[in-house]
């Protein structure tokens, strides 16, 4: 669980970014000014997606406008609460949190791609930070919450 920890705090540190790009980008159109976010570069534009309705996807399910970055944070919050208390409580909710989030990374994903034709790195890592994570929690659950290897019933 350790390695799924480790990504959950790599989601937290990009979501934070996105989050201070959405601020920035904010105060940048209050202001009347211009704002270039760092991971703005050559065709890949963080900030058209962040500041596209698409960033604040709750609001499409019947839920205020809540950035999917202030969201992310919250996630990856409380995936590092949960393994670092009780990793073998807690790693079903751990799983199911996480299979929705790939759910919501492909969803968002096809948005990113064929809807805005755009290409943002932030959020294709936080995809990534997804994907792995599942990934590692597919095996453990392979294994079962101890790490043993379960044995077949034949």
């Amino acid at each position: 669980m350790w390695l799924v920890r480790l990504l959950a705090v790599v989601g937290f540190i990009l979501s934070a970014y996105a989050y201070h790009v959405e601020q920035e980008l904010i105060n940048a159109q209050r202001s009347g000014l211009q704002y270039v976010a760092l991971c703005d570069v050559g065709w890949f534009s963080c900030s058209k997606v962040f500041s596209s309705e698409y960033g604040h996807a709750s609001q499409f399910i019947g839920l205020p406008r809540i950035s999917n970055a202030l969201f992310g944070m919250l996630f990856y919050t409380a995936v590092i609460t949960f393994t670092s208390l009780a990793p073998k409580l807690m790693f079903p909710v751990v799983f199911l949190m996480y299979a929705v989030s790939c759910v919501g990374s492909l969803v968002l994903g096809c948005i990113l791609i064929f809807v805005l034709n755009d290409i943002c790195i932030v959020c294709m890592s936080i995809y990534v930070v997804n994907f792995v994570s599942m990934y590692r929690l597919v095996g453990k659950y392979r294994r079962g919450p101890d790490g043993k290897a379960k044995k077949k019933v034949n």
